[in-house]
């Protein structure tokens, strides 16, 4: 029970308080999941000078049933 309206005031601004720690809260995290998301997207177009060439990368020449890999450039 509460006795006086002194205790009911300072309930109330504790509960506003947790309240807007949550909030804050929860906007930090939307906006550090938001920023990331975008620095990682942009970040995928940066030139990588030193990126390893996949197979699939490399130019293959098929003739017939056989592939030759073109020697005249150098993708080893």
């Amino acid at each position: 029970m509460i006795y006086n309206i002194y205790t009911l005031w300072n309930m109330y601004t504790y509960m506003r308080t947790i309240y807007g720690v949550y909030i804050t809260f929860t906007f930090f995290k939307w906006l550090s999941e938001g920023t990331m998301g975008t620095m990682i997207w942009l970040f995928t177009f940066v030139y990588n000078p030193y990126e390893q060439k996949q197979i699939l990368d490399k130019e293959i020449k098929i003739i017939g049933e056989y592939q030759i890999r073109d020697t005249k450039k150098n993708l080893n």
